[in-house]
């Protein structure tokens, strides 16, 4: 996010590797669920939302939810889509493919997928760690 000119607002931590973010207050909420890191374009007011997912917490309501409100935050000024940031592990491409699949954004050009090294996003970092039920995968239509 600060890589495209955000300031962070909201960080929802401690992460191990989040430095000075850790001090930030936590990130807002909306429609019941919070972001796990929020932003602001200084220069236009613009804002964004982070979320960083494990390969096991893609596929549940929570995520899914998540991904549907923080995918569909309209900037009331200029119309635009809030840009989503959305960190999950490498081996878990295929998982978010399913996840934004099942939530309408898969291509959305307003959602930034950032393909981390799994060793970084593992269960020991901070990630969403609510027991939550899992969504069925959608059928493979691909056969």
């Amino acid at each position: 996010m600060t890589r495209d000119g955000l300031v962070l607002t909201g960080f929802d931590g401690p992460a191990p590797y989040a430095g000075a973010w850790n001090r930030l207050p936590p990130p807002f909420s909306i429609a019941g669920v919070r972001c796990d890191a929020s932003g602001v374009v200084p220069e236009t007011d613009e804002i964004a939302v982070g979320e960083a997912k494990t390969a096991d917490d893609l596929a549940t309501e929570h995520s899914y939810r998540q991904l549907r409100v923080f995918g569909g935050l309209v900037d009331k000024r200029s119309g635009a889509l809030c840009r989503l940031y959305i960190a999950v592990p490498r081996s878990a491409v295929y998982e978010l493919d399913r996840a934004l699949i099942a939530t309408g954004l898969i291509g959305a050009r307003h959602v930034i997928r950032l393909h981390i090294p799994d060793v970084l996003l593992e269960e020991s970092t901070h990630v969403a760690r609510q027991p939550s039920a899992r969504v069925p995968a959608p059928p493979n239509r691909w056969h």
